[in-house]
């Protein structure tokens, strides 16, 4: 498929039951934006009808079209490609559920996150949640997958297509009644024998499934299990944590917060715990003696190999650079001779804007030097901040504002490989994404100094 409307389509985001998302540029300006088209599969088509189907979709239109918040996702534009209607959003290159290492098998074991990180999107996203339930709606999908990280941290929450709005009945005019609403894992007990008559305490669950995720990186099917984590987060994060999520976590809608502001409010008053959760994955001392300067196509299948990584992509072990100011807002790493931009460009770029960064900082020979260059990911891997240690040994080599790094190393024709420096971990991006830009030259021992 080429064009969609007045789009360009230029990659697949993802399909679903309902509708498939596509990458696309917008008319005239070029402005990057995801498309949802109406393309039901047709075991669903055959269950639903495509009547339903489509007054469903518009639903989701009509309900995001009419809200107008930060952490909502925003409707630019909706019309109709050979039939099929779409609409137009804006594109995100990050969820949550890529920045925690969700697999398809949503049940695998994911990257735990440091509590002032879970914290900083929980918030955002029950703040996205009160906007959604004062207009009387229940999102009954929230999980990982559904939340957006922008560019610049935000949470944006996006797929209405199973909300439920306050007067709405089942059947004409209601969700579908053969559609499965919401998803196994963080979908509310009672959306199973009520999907209709459930409130936004529903969502609340919700949000508490995946903060117990976030901490643990694990989830639950039985209360058994439940009970195991809930000790193991009250072993490493302190009793109050504990008591949040076990109260988000109620069977009893009864029992949770009363509403998504009330759960903020209690969010906002647990202790920020030093350290992190999980195991820190563990393995050979990396070797630092030579590492590759020239870029390297590496597949996904390849980079754990490659870079001494475990299945969630975080190096085993982290690395101990020896950092020392070198210059203003750059640091030497005694232990490779490489120094760093601490802040770099200080705003965000596509991975070709990057190259276009390393061309402008060289002609003007910023800190004496003409060599600057991306890093490599063995370059990145050397300085990676591990989130199992606190930021006081001096080892923490970026600026906080940073988030997630380009690196000079493509994975495919589309997407190349970054580095988040909060975390600690590698992740692949769109190379029309953006990303900060931190730059690297070989100190003393490169050439080009002016």
């Amino acid at each position: 498929m080429e064009t969609i409307g007045r789009y360009r389509v230029t990659g697949r985001l993802g399909r679903g039951g309902m509708a498939t998302v596509y990458k696309a540029l917008a008319p005239v300006t070029g402005r990057l934006v995801a498309i949802k088209l109406l393309r039901p599969r047709d075991v669903l088509l055959d269950l639903v009808g495509e009547e339903q189907l489509r007054r469903t979709f518009l639903d989701e239109a009509r309900i995001m079209g009419g809200l107008n918040h930060p952490h909502l996702a925003r409707i630019l534009d909706c019309d109709s490609h050979e039939g099929r209607p779409f609409f137009v959003l804006e594109y995100y290159a990050h969820s949550l559920g890529t920045f925690i290492g969700e697999a398809y098998r949503a049940e695998s074991p994911s990257r735990p996150v440091s509590v002032a990180r879970a914290r900083h999107y929980l918030r955002q996203a029950l703040l996205g949640l009160e906007r959604l339930h004062f207009a009387g709606i229940v999102h009954r999908d929230i999980k990982p997958y559904n939340l957006m990280i922008t560019g610049d941290d935000r949470i944006k929450i996006i797929d209405f297509g199973l909300s439920r709005v306050r007067g709405e009945e089942s059947g004409e005019g209601g969700r579908p009644p053969g559609m499965q609403v919401g998803s196994p894992f963080y979908a509310a007990p009672e959306q199973n024998s009520d999907p209709q008559g459930v409130d936004g305490r529903a969502d609340l669950y919700s949000v508490a499934v995946m903060a117990l995720r976030m901490l643990t990186g694990r989830l639950f099917v039985h209360r058994q299990e439940l009970v195991a984590l809930l000790d193991e987060v009250q072993a490493t994060r302190g009793k109050r944590w504990r008591e949040w999520l076990a109260q988000g976590l109620a069977r009893s809608p009864q029992e949770r917060f009363a509403d998504s502001r009330e759960m903020r409010l209690a969010l906002d008053g647990l202790p920020i715990a030093e350290g992190h959760g999980g195991q820190a994955p563990g393995g050979e001392a990396w070797p630092s003696a030579t590492l590759r300067r020239e870029p390297r196509r590496i597949l996904y299948k390849e980079i754990r190999a490659e870079l001494g990584l475990d299945d969630l992509l975080r190096p085993r072990p982290y690395c101990r650079p020896r950092l020392v100011e070198a210059g203003p807002q750059t640091m030497l790493d005694q232990t490779t001779g490489l120094v760093w931009q601490c802040l770099g460009a200080g705003f965000l770029l596509d991975w070709r804007q990057a190259e276009q960064y390393v061309e402008q900082v060289n002609q003007r020979g910023e800190g004496g030097c003409r060599s600057w260059r991306l890093p490599t990911c063995e370059e990145l891997r050397t300085v990676l901040p591990s989130p199992w240690e606190g930021a006081g040994e001096g080892r923490r080599l970026f600026d906080p504002s940073l988030h997630w790094l380009w690196s000079c190393d493509p994975s495919t024709s589309r997407q190349a490989w970054s580095a988040d420096v909060v975390e600690g971990f590698f992740e692949r991006l769109d190379r029309d994404a953006t990303a900060s830009v931190c730059l690297v030259h070989d100190g003393e021992k490169g050439q080009g100094m002016v």
